[in-house]
């Protein structure tokens, strides 16, 4: 008899997520990920396949559910100042209303890349490429509007912007406080506008 799943995989999906994002992919174990999922081996292996494939996919829904939206609703606004303080902004509100102090799961991730394959590494290189690109795009839209300083070239300010989000994200776990955040946030904004 073929086996039936029982299950809501997107919810399990869900609960992995939290755990991976909190601990990481070599400190969560396979007895974690049964404990949180409420799956026996024999469910999570049938539906997901190994621990790896579950951290992908889980890895995968993060991104398509967080990081995603915000960029494609930011881009949208056809404000290219607004839009790259607005990414700033959501970042610090975001790792300071975590109280479970996560940071983010795809800057996470990249902190311990090395322990990662290709195929994780290159969801990691997508995402973070992704956020330069819609950097260096704003800041030559806003350069070409007068808004953003025309003298700055715009694909190594957007990877110095990408920089910050990191720093923000990684800092904002514990070290910073908002207050802190958003002086880093703001200084990134007051340097790239045209005065």
């Amino acid at each position: 008899m073929p086996w039936k799943k029982t299950f809501d995989e997107k919810e399990a999906i869900k609960s992995a997520m939290s755990l991976f994002w909190k601990k990481g992919y070599v400190d969560t174990s396979m007895a974690d990920l049964l404990q949180k999922t409420d799956l026996t081996k024999g469910s999570f292996y049938n539906a997901f396949g190994s621990k790896k494939e579950m951290f992908i996919r889980a890895l995968v829904t993060y991104d398509r559910e967080n990081r995603q939206p915000v960029i494609q609703k930011l881009t949208a606004l056809d404000a290219p100042l607004q839009a790259i303080q607005s990414f700033l902004q959501f970042n610090v509100d975001d790792t300071t209303q975590d109280i479970d102090k996560k940071g983010c799961f795809i800057i996470n991730t990249s902190l311990e890349l090395y322990s990662h394959d290709a195929e994780t590494q290159q969801i990691i290189n997508t995402a973070i490429s992704e956020v330069v690109t819609f950097f260096k795009q704003m800041i030559e839209l806003g350069q070409g509007r007068g808004e953003i300083n025309p003298t700055l070239n715009p694909e190594h300010t957007a990877k110095s912007l990408m920089s910050t989000v990191a720093g923000i994200r990684v800092l904002g776990r514990g070290v910073y406080d908002k207050n802190s955040l958003m002086m880093i946030a703001d200084q990134a904004v007051g340097t790239i506008k045209n005065n």
